[in-house]
């Protein structure tokens, strides 16, 4: 048995629009700068554990923040829009492709979303209006994850998620690609770019997002 475990950091750009329960849905957008501002906590680790060809892949995402500069659009003067977002993956993983060099997986699970939304509208046209609720869904995924080695220190690595298919979500996508660096066999560092995107809607409640921009991660394989 071989495995791996990593915790990382991931600052993005983000934009996209939220509704709760028929209320909004409100844009927002966003820069890291204003991740940092507005973040109250966040938490990202991934990891995988494999027997021969076969493995067991995870990711967890848990980002707690709240965003006073949201759109209402124009019947309510202006919008705060907190939101507490875990997204966890488990999946599935076969090594298609292995020489000395790197591997190829082939992924296949599911990534589960669960968003405590409220959504806090000042009056303008519409008299003020709040709402709250947790919206959860659950969709099949399915992908690729790969390594290869530019030298004995030096290596690339990448993975590439789509999933949804109206399931969950209408769809949802998630890439990654980045280099690393072996400080020793059991321990490396990576940096790279990740960018992500769903579409939701389901009676009333709206997640629509996009998200991308660096991310650097410490791991350690066993």
């Amino acid at each position: 048995m071989t495995g791996s475990l990593s915790i990382y950091g991931w600052l993005p750009w983000y934009n996209g629009k939220a509704g709760v329960n028929g209320l909004g849905p409100a844009k927002f957008s966003g820069t890291p700068i204003d991740i940092l501002n507005n973040l109250k906590f966040t938490f990202m680790a991934n990891g995988e554990v494999r027997w021969n060809k076969i493995g067991v892949y995870g990711d967890l995402i848990y980002l707690n923040i709240a965003d006073k500069n949201a759109t209402p659009g124009p019947l309510y003067g202006s919008a705060k829009l907190d939101m507490k977002t875990l997204i966890l993956t488990a999946a599935l993983t076969y090594q298609v492709y292995e020489d000395e060099a790197g591997w190829i997986q082939g992924v296949a699970g599911a990534r589960v979303w669960s968003i405590d939304t409220a959504l806090n509208l000042t009056a303008g046209i519409n008299p003020a209006a709040s709402a709250s609720d947790t919206i959860s869904w659950v969709d099949p995924v399915v992908g690729v994850r790969l390594r290869h080695a530019l030298s004995q220190k030096m290596f690339l690595t990448g993975t590439g998620l789509i999933g949804g298919f109206g399931a969950g979500s209408d769809f949802m996508w998630d890439v990654f690609g980045g280099v690393g660096y072996n400080f020793t066999p059991a321990f490396s560092t990576t940096a790279g770019f990740r960018a992500m995107g769903v579409n939701y809607s389901n009676s009333g409640d709206v997640v629509k997002l996009t998200t991308y921009g660096p991310l650097i991660s410490f791991n350690l394989a066993f």
